[in-house]
């Protein structure tokens, strides 16, 4: 099976910036309970949320409300301002219903009512493998854009001191646990998009799915151990 990262296609939504296509209402968010706890979860200051993942699956909060942006062209994967960590994109109601008779684990999603447009979105969050579940000494991590420079990490406790002097690193290679392996959607911390399935992009693709881009030719290569 093999495993491709899915991100935004910034050239088709339709506006200058090609990042954001609704913009949801956070300050209202902010006026209720379990909105501000939610919020207070999904904040990148959380050190706490790997560890705590299990909480996310009990969160239920009032539908976040949002309207769509000047110019913005309506697809099935849509940029959202301001940002909610942890939670990149919208994605539509098809495109959930879609995803959810796939093999994606521990999920749980968060519905967005755009004002105007009648198709619901949700905000999406999988379970994510931790940092200190990786095999790094399998892994592979680089430097560098033109000239990578690769740089030899045996252990989580030498990654959380790599990380510190070098902020601006990639995976090349991670190595994760083969329990992983025939699951759909692979989310891991600290390697950027999530990673589809090619069984799973096929299907998306066949079904006309619009705003999400596969990068075929540069993702990150994943292995299983």
């Amino acid at each position: 099976m093999k495993y491709y990262q899915v991100r935004l296609d910034v050239e088709v939504t339709g506006v200058q910036d090609g990042l954001y296509q609704i913009e949801i209402d956070k300050l209202k968010m902010q006026n209720n309970i379990d909105s501000q706890k939610f919020l207070s979860f999904f904040n990148y200051k959380n050190s706490n949320i790997w560890n705590e993942q299990d909480k996310i699956y009990k969160f239920a909060i009032p539908s976040i409300t949002a309207k769509l942006l000047k110019k913005a062209t309506i697809t099935d994967v849509m940029g959202y301002t301001p940002s909610i960590s942890f939670l990149n994109l919208a994605f539509s109601k098809k495109f959930i219903d879609i995803i959810k008779t796939f093999n994606i684990g521990q999920h749980n999603v968060f519905e967005i009512i755009i004002e105007k447009i009648p198709v619901k979105y949700y905000l999406m969050f999988i379970e994510t493998i931790r940092l200190d579940e990786i095999k790094y000494e399998k892994s592979k991590v680089v430097t560098g854009f033109r000239i990578l420079t690769h740089h030899n990490i045996k252990s989580i406790e030498e990654y959380r001191d790599f990380n510190e002097k070098n902020p601006v690193h990639r995976f090349e290679k991670i190595s994760i646990s083969e329990k992983h392996f025939g699951k759909d959607i692979i989310k891991i911390q600290g390697a950027g998009e999530p990673f589809y399935s090619e069984k799973l992009i096929d299907f998306l693709l066949d079904c006309k799915i619009t705003g999400m881009k596969v990068a075929y030719n540069n993702s990150t290569e994943l292995d299983f151990y």
